[in-house]
């Protein structure tokens, strides 16, 4: 029982920290969401990586 909640415990950590990472290039949150919950620091390593998605503003 201690084992499944230390999983999910990491499993939170890791989706939140992908998540707030994610938010701040520009990447869909919900998505890496979900991607650092199931892989853990592999997905916040590759997210880690990515370039910052540049807005396209159409300012006039």
């Amino acid at each position: 029982m201690d084992t499944v909640v230390l999983f999910i415990l990491y499993g939170l950590f890791f989706a939140f920290l992908t998540a707030l990472i994610a938010e701040k290039k520009g990447y869909p949150v919900r998505n890496w969401f979900w991607l650092g919950f199931l892989l853990g620091f592999i997905a916040t390593g590759i997210l880690l990586f990515q370039p910052k998605i540049k807005s396209e503003t159409n300012e006039t």
